[in-house]
């Protein structure tokens, strides 16, 4: 008899139905809860309108709504202080539970800065979509004063300097608060050079200095016109803040200029300081509040767009701390009384120091230095062919693998071929004409791969692998070798030392560092290896190691004045200086310069702190690109020159059109003399033999 088979067990497939708009029919459902007021758990007040609503659905479509509930979680009625516009905020509520916005073309407007303030990202961004695309001379102004989208910002502002003549002839322009500046020492083959919005963010840096953040008010700078001097470092000095010995040597409009700010500050000062609406808090009202009240509280500084009316007068039109403003600048020829003279510190109205302002006196353009295609820190520069190469690094978190170079003689960074694999935390040297990068991490690990470029293959190449693979390793080149110093294995920091040879494509091992250290600053001086500074376990090291290849050993030398990682050196004006850097809790932007008899010695400061910076010497200049600000990830850069003892974000002179204009100028001078001087030998040629001098 046969045995019985157990019955097979068939595996059924589990149920699986999703109802058409469920989600849909959900949200409706819940909103007509909303109006019928059922099972709401809350209340919130819009001035005199109260809205039941459901804390759940409200926390789920914003932020703003779940920080509010979680931080009040015991209480039933919220009231919204700041929120007015009850039609506005009633639009909202039903995109809130239905998903969908129905606005009318007038309310657009209100219902984005509402959306914004609550944080209903999606229905502001259809708010702004819908704005960018009806924008009109008539209507741009509007907008843009409340616009807080960083994209509608820009579509309006460029459709406002597209249509820059229609926009101020409307009448809306002329109800603008107006700021009238005269501006002095600005050489024309200079101004020429630069774009008119750069001068414009001059004045508005201007601006910012001088209005009192204790008591904002704009009628500070449409009181009167406001006369200011461009300096030979392209800042703006106002006359009112120099020295009266200076001032008797301008023109008269300066001198009653000066005069007439002395009588206001002391009329004011007699008065007292009348109040104003600040943030919100309110006081006696001034036209111009220069913080806006309202939901958004905006502290925007941009230039919108710009415009030229007539020869050496400009227009623009600005946001101050929030406020719209009109700027217009006209730029006044030298003073002949003053024999062109102009302050020379800024900050220093008792010294009243004065320099001729001379075209050649600027030790730069009024063009900035062309920022980076991207941000980087921590990464490759070097110099080939007198032109920066900028390779590798990392913006923010991601590591990059993109190179550049920067043109100086058109103010521009041109791409090059991308490195073999990203890297960022390392360094690159140049030995005979090709640019090496060595170690550095992708992000996820150290990479071990050594890299070049060949200029005349335009691209990188891979050549073997370094000996420990280490990031924020020192790199220096000396007598055609390459020098890896230090750098950091996992959380360890290491003191080995490795010396490569691109002839035979052989690594040998040096002696090591006394102390163990990376992110230090490294270059050869005098044949020799500094290794500056740096850090061992996140403790900043002072201390500076000097390499002797002919010992073969290592030797203390001077200590910094203050203990630095990231910083970046290279060789100029005969000796080391170092700048930059991190001293453990911020960014610096100090120098620190080798002499011969004290050590090291403070030098210029930066314009502004880099840590993880590039630093390399360049055509008679020390350039300092990149790094990071302690707040943000560079993509600028500055120099410092041998002629000029301040660093530099603009484009030095003898690389920008000036100097093709100057040059023109003096020739056109020189030709036009020579036929000055020929028409007067014609002249005498032509004088009868008898006659007198007096006759003639």
């Amino acid at each position: 008899m046969e045995e019985e088979s157990e019955p097979t067990e068939i595996i059924r497939a589990p149920l699986s139905y999703e109802k058409p708009g469920y989600e849909k029919d959900l949200l409706f459902g819940l909103c007509k809860l909303r109006k019928e007021k059922q099972l709401c758990d809350a209340c919130l007040v819009v001035g005199a309108h109260d809205y039941p609503v459901h804390r759940a659905v409200l926390a789920s479509a914003s932020p703003f709504f779940l920080n509010m509930f979680e931080t009040k979680e015991k209480e039933i009625t919220f009231v919204l202080k700041d929120v007015e516009d009850h039609q506005s905020f009633e639009y909202l509520l039903d995109y809130t539970y239905t998903g969908r916005l129905d606005v009318p073309e007038e309310s657009v407007k209100p219902v984005y800065r509402m959306a914004t303030f609550l944080k209903l990202k999606d229905a502001a961004t259809a708010c702004c979509s819908f704005l960018a695309a009806s924008l009109t001379s008539d209507n741009c102004l509007g907008i843009r004063k409340f616009a807080e989208d960083v994209e509608l910002r820009k579509t309006i502002d460029d459709f406002i300097q597209r249509n820059i003549m229609a926009v101020t002839s409307n009448k809306k322009f002329y109800g603008l608060p107006q700021i009238p500046v005269e501006i002095t020492g600005a050489d024309q083959d200079l101004l020429e050079s630069s774009n008119d919005k750069h001068m414009f963010e001059l004045v508005l840096a201007w601006a910012r200095e001088n209005i009192d953040p204790r008591k904002p008010r704009i009628e500070d700078l449409t009181e009167q016109v406001n006369v200011l001097n461009l300096n030979t470092d392209n800042s703006l000095t106002d006359f009112k803040d120099v020295s009266d010995e200076v001032v008797k040597d301008q023109d008269g409009i300066v001198q009653d200029y000066k005069k007439n700010k002395k009588k206001m500050i002391a009329t004011k000062t007699k008065e007292g300081t009348d109040m104003h609406i600040s943030n919100g808090s309110i006081g006696q009202v001034r036209k111009f509040s220069i913080n806006p009240s309202g939901p958004v509280s905006r502290k925007e500084w941009s230039i919108i767009a710009t415009h030229q009316m007539k020869d050496k007068s400009y227009l623009a039109l600005a946001m101050l701390n929030g406020v719209m403003a009109a700027i217009s600048v006209h730029y006044r020829a030298p003073s002949a009384r003053s024999g062109s003279t102009s302050p020379d510190e800024p900050d220093s109205p008792v010294t009243g120091s004065v320099t001729p302002n001379k075209f050649f006196d600027s030790r730069s353009s009024l063009t900035p230095l062309a920022v980076m295609s991207t941000a980087r820190c921590a990464f490759g520069l070097e110099v080939l062919d007198k032109q920066l190469v900028a390779c590798g690094g990392y913006d923010r978190s991601e590591c990059l693998r993109t190179s550049e170079r920067f043109d100086s003689n058109n103010n521009k960074w041109i791409p090059l071929a991308d490195m073999t694999v990203p890297r960022g935390r390392f360094n690159v040297t140049s030995v005979r004409g090709f640019i090496y990068a060595v170690g550095g991490s992708d992000g996820f690990r150290e990479q071990s791969a050594l890299e070049y470029y060949d200029p005349e293959k335009k691209m990188w190449i891979t050549r073997g692998e370094v000996r420990n693979a280490k990031v924020s390793q020192g790199l220096a080149s000396l007598h055609e070798k390459l020098y890896c110093i230090g750098g950091c294995l996992g959380q360890k920091s290491s003191n080995e030392c490795h010396v490569y040879d691109p002839k035979t494509n052989e690594w040998d091992t040096i002696a090591p560092l006394n102390t163990a250290r990376y992110q230090a600053a490294v270059c050869t001086f005098m044949g020799k290896i500094y290794v500056i500074g740096g850090t061992d376990a996140w403790i900043c090291l002072n201390s500076v190691e000097i390499y002797d290849p002919e010992v073969k050993k290592w030797q203390f030398g001077p200590k910094l004045s203050i203990p630095r990682r990231g910083a970046g050196c290279d060789v100029f004006n005969g000796t080391i200086y170092l700048t930059g850097g991190s001293d453990g809790s911020q960014s610096l932007k100090s120098t620190e310069i080798l002499t011969p008899d004290r050590g090291w010695v403070m030098g210029p400061s930066l314009s502004i702190p880099r840590a993880n910076v590039g630093v390399v010497t360049c055509d008679k200049r020390l350039f300092a690109v990149g790094g990071f600000s302690g707040k943000k990830f560079l993509d600028s850069m500055e120099f410092l020159s041998d002629k000029h003892e301040e660093w530099c974000c603009y484009l030095p002179v003898e690389n920008s059109v000036i100097a093709e204009k100057m040059a023109k100028r003096n020739s056109e001078g020189r030709l036009e003399k020579l036929d000055q001087n020929s028409n007067c030998e014609k002249t005498l040629t032509n004088i009868p033999c008898d006659a007198s001098v007096n006759d003639h």
